[in-house]
């Protein structure tokens, strides 16, 4: 055998017949689930596992194992973040939760007696009030949290940041019930995205519940390919995670060269590091284009570590859904890459913004019509999703962060839209333009200068992209690396 065939055979093994037929025989299950014992021991998401043998037990009942034991982690972990510790106030944060969900699922079954108005805009009017809600929390003393004669108030805006947190959830919910397949599946069936144990951001991983039944496994050979994948999967988030422990001790803000047998003879800086160092102390022009790349390498991994857990978590409950990263740092085109490198926050952007522009605007002007769209879910929805996103600590805490915070987010959203709008335009032209072939070593070159471009493009863009960003400051770094100061 071949070192190829040898690696594909390794790591396509949740294809190989022989094994897909022994994981079907209870030796075979007792196998995964003591693999799987080990590889969820030391994660947050061990508690699933129970649920996963249960959801292989009684396949009927799998969305309502995933649903209830899922929602359930949920909402206990969510409480728990936001220090309800009281058993009453735990039991009433959470019955007026699942109440809201309610309210909104009886909603998407009557979507047809809705005014015309709201069944046309139905995301617009959901989103129209939860801002309503937050803005009347401007209309409260300063201190209402902190005051006993306001305590409702102050429970009302836990359960408040659960809304702004399961917006796009709901969203799902509205949507599912415009198509009319809302009428097709209970309540309880969707508690298995909409409280979201599996995801730690508002992006619904697996999308909604048409998404995930589509997905389902309906034989117990499409079950054990299910969660063979999704083996696979936690495997490979452990693989990666060990890759960043070793590029760890290349940044200088994540070593301990105490650690080490040698020492390590170039030191990296992850972004903000950088971006403040260049203030004071620049490093040389090669470490400094060297961070910026490994920093995006960087985080991209991170990113596939987080998707693969939760995604290889949703395949082995049956649901072979598609990941959520995958091989985006071989992408040859800007598109390419956003298509794989968040797939799940791509598919909000594209179900909310995307699509619903697309549908409506310049219908007659294909190429304006397509810029809109893009424009419309890259840079708008992008930059609304994570400016929502930061009202959390405020809904909570009443700590409002100001506007100049986003600034060079919302930079860096808008020349996404354009990188990602001119990347689409010349695949577009590239289809149906006859292949040029060249040797096979020259083709090579032009893949890997494509993939260094992609690399260049989105390092050079996360300098407008970080925790500490800071508009300015952002961009007179941008310039310095061509040598430019003011």
């Amino acid at each position: 055998m071949t070192l190829k065939s040898i690696y594909l055979t390794i790591s396509q093994f949740h294809e190989n017949e022989k094994l897909l037929e022994f994981s079907t025989t209870r030796t075979g299950n007792v196998v995964l689930w003591l693999t799987l014992l080990l590889i969820l021991g030391e994660t947050q998401y061990l508690p699933l596992l129970p649920l996963m043998i249960l959801a292989q037990r009684f396949p009927a009942q799998r969305l309502w194992i995933a649903g209830l034991g899922g929602g359930g982690l949920f909402l206990y972990r969510k409480l728990l973040e936001l220090e309800v510790t009281h058993l009453l106030w735990f039991v009433m944060d959470a019955g007026f939760v699942v109440g809201l969900l309610y309210l909104f699922f009886r909603v998407a079954r009557s979507f047809t007696d809705l005014p015309p108005t709201v069944r046309k805009n139905p995301q617009i009017f959901l989103h129209l009030l939860l801002w309503g809600c937050i803005l009347s929390l401007f209309m409260l003393p300063a201190n209402f949290r902190d005051d006993p004669a306001w305590f409702i108030a102050s429970r009302l805006t836990e359960c408040l940041a659960f809304f702004a947190f399961l917006i796009w959830r709901i969203g799902l919910m509205l949507y599912a019930g415009k198509r009319g397949s809302s009428k097709k599946n209970g309540f309880v069936d969707q508690f298995i995205y909409v409280l979201p144990y599996l995801g730690s951001t508002q992006v619904p991983y697996g999308k909604g519940l048409d998404y995930l039944t589509q997905k389902q496994a309906n034989s117990r050979l499409d079950l054990a390919k299910s969660q063979l994948a999704g083996l696979k999967l936690l495997i490979l988030s452990h693989l990666w995670q060990w890759l960043l422990d070793g590029l760890g001790v290349l940044f200088f803000d994540h070593s301990d060269s105490s650690d080490l047998l040698f020492p390590i003879p170039l030191t990296l800086y992850h972004m903000d590091t950088l971006i403040a160092l260049s203030g004071h102390q620049v490093p040389s022009p090669a470490i400094v284009w060297a961070s910026l790349i490994m920093d995006m390498v960087y985080e991209t991994i991170q990113l596939a570590v987080i998707g693969h857990l939760i995604v290889g978590c949703l395949r082995l409950l049956g649901f072979n859904v598609f990941r959520n990263t995958y091989k985006p740092l071989l992408s040859v085109s800007l598109v390419e890459f956003w298509n794989r490198y968040y797939y799940y926050f791509k598919e909000l952007l594209v179900d909310f913004f995307f699509f619903p522009t697309y549908l409506k605007f310049f219908k007659n002007h294909p190429r304006l019509r397509v810029f809109t769209a893009t424009m419309a879910s890259a840079f708008v929805g992008n930059f609304y999703y994570h400016f929502l996103q930061h009202f959390d600590e405020f809904i909570v805490n009443g700590n409002l962060l100001p506007f100049v915070k986003f600034n060079s987010y919302l930079f860096y959203s808008f020349m996404l839209g354009i990188g990602i709008f001119i990347s689409m335009i010349r695949e577009q032209n590239r289809r149906g333009q006859p292949v040029v072939q060249y040797a096979p070593r020259l083709q090579s070159l032009i893949t890997l200068r494509k993939i260094a471009g992609v690399w260049l493009f989105f390092s050079i863009l996360r300098i407008w992209d970080h925790a500490n960003s800071a508009f300015m400051q952002d961009t007179a770094f941008f310039f310095a690396l061509f040598g430019i100061h003011f």
